[in-house]
C-alpha cells in the first residue's frame, strides 16, 4: 500500500493525486469503441444554424439522468477496482457515493462549423452543448476549457466531494491534456474566472490570487498518459484544457464523487480543515447572463486576457 498512501499525501498537500494506468486499459478501450460507434463523431454532431439562432439553448444541454451515455452500461471494471476503492475509502470514507458520471469528449476545429466557432471564440468555456443535436447531448462536448474550479456547478454547496478523470486511449500534449495547477484548492472556493497571471519567462508559472488579498506563485502540470491513467482532484484545484491540436477527438470519463454521510470525519475533512479560504460560495461564476450565455470573452490558460 506504499504508493498508495504516497499518492494519498500528495492529495493532502496539493490538491491531487496520479494513479498512472490503474485501469485495466484493454477494458478501457473496449469502452472506447462502444462510444465511438454510437454516431458520427464529426459534423453530424452539430444542428444548422438556422435551427440554433431559432432557439438558442445555453442550458440543459449536457448529460443528465436519462440523457447519459453511461446508463446501464457495466462499469464494474473502474468503480470495483480495488485500488480505487482503497483510494476512494481513505479518502472519503466507506459509504461514498458517486454523484455523477459521464463521458467527456473533447472536439477538433475540423469538426466544429464555422459559425459555431464564431460563436465560442475566445470564450473562457466553450462548451458545445448547445450547438449538438438534442439526441447527442448524452456526452459532453468541450473545446478547450479555462482554468477552473469544479465547485463551479455546485452552488451554495460544501467542496464535499472530489473528481476522478479517467483516460479511455493514450493523451499526448497534443490531445487536449488536462493542464492542473497543484495547490491551487489553498484558497477554496473563489469565483470564475479566477485571478491567474501568467508569471516569469515559463509558461506554467502562475500568480494565483484570492477576493482577499492574498496570493501564491504556483506551477501548472500537464496530464498525459495511457489509457486507464486516473487522477484525483479536490473540487477546489484550478485545472483546465486547451483545445486539441490534433484532428482526433479526446474521450474521457468524468465522476463526481462525494464523501460518507455516515462517517463524520474523513481524510477530505482534514484537507478542508487546512483551506485558507471558503468551502462553498453563493456565486461561483459571473461569466454567463440568466439565460447561461457568456458575457465574457478570453480566455487564460489560451494567453489570452478577460475582457
Amino acid at each position: 500500500m506504499k504508493i498508495k498512501y504516497n499518492q494519498l499525501n500528495n492529495f493532502v498537500e496539493q490538491g491531487y493525486c496520479s494513479l498512472d494506468e490503474i485501469v485495466n486499459q484493454q477494458k478501457c478501450r473496449q469502452l472506447l469503441k462502444f462510444i465511438k460507434e454510437t454516431r458520427d463523431f464529426e459534423h453530424d454532431l452539430f444542428i444548422e444554424e438556422k435551427d440554433f439562432h431559432a432557439n438558442p439553448q445555453y442550458t440543459g444541454v449536457n448529460p443528465y439522468p436519462g440523457r447519459n451515455i453511461l446508463e446501464g452500461l457495466d462499469l464494474s471494471f473502474i468503480e470495483q477496482n480495488t485500488v480505487l476503492q482503497y483510494i476512494l475509502s481513505e479518502l472519503l470514507g466507506e459509504e461514498y457515493s458517486v454523484v455523477l458520471k459521464k463521458v467527456i469528449c473533447g472536439v477538433p476545429k475540423k469538426w466544429i462549423p464555422d459559425w459555431a466557432l464564431s460563436e465560442i471564440d475566445r470564450l473562457p468555456v466553450p462548451n458545445l452543448g448547445a450547438f449538438i443535436k438534442p439526441q447527442y447531448r448524452d456526452i459532453t462536448y468541450f473545446y478547450g476549457i479555462d482554468f477552473h474550479q469544479d465547485i463551479i456547478d455546485y452552488k451554495n454547496r460544501l467542496s464535499d466531494f472530489i473528481t476522478l478523470y479517467i483516460y479511455l486511449d493514450d493523451v499526448s500534449e497534443l490531445d487536449s491534456p488536462l493542464f492542473i495547477i497543484p495547490g491551487s484548492h489553498i484558497f477554496g472556493a473563489t469565483t470564475f474566472p479566477h485571478s491567474l497571471i501568467s508569471h516569469g519567462d515559463t509558461s506554467n508559472a502562475w500568480l494565483y490570487s484570492d477576493i482577499r488579498g492574498k496570493s501564491k506563485l504556483l506551477q501548472s502540470r500537464i496530464l498525459t498518459g495511457t489509457a486507464g491513467s486516473a487522477w484525483f482532484w479536490h473540487s477546489c484545484l484550478l485545472h483546465g484544457t486547451q483545445p486539441t491540436r490534433l484532428s482526433q477527438s479526446r474521450i474521457s470519463l468524468r465522476y463526481i464523487i462525494e464523501k460518507s454521510r455516515s462517517t463524520s470525519s474523513v481524510l477530505l475533512d482534514y484537507v478542508n480543515s487546512n483551506l485558507d479560504g471558503l468551502l462553498s460560495l453563493e456565486n461561483t461564476r459571473i461569466d454567463l447572463n440568466e439565460d447561461g450565455k457568456s458575457i465574457l470573452q478570453g480566455n487564460i490558460i489560451n494567453g489570452n486576457p478577460k475582457t
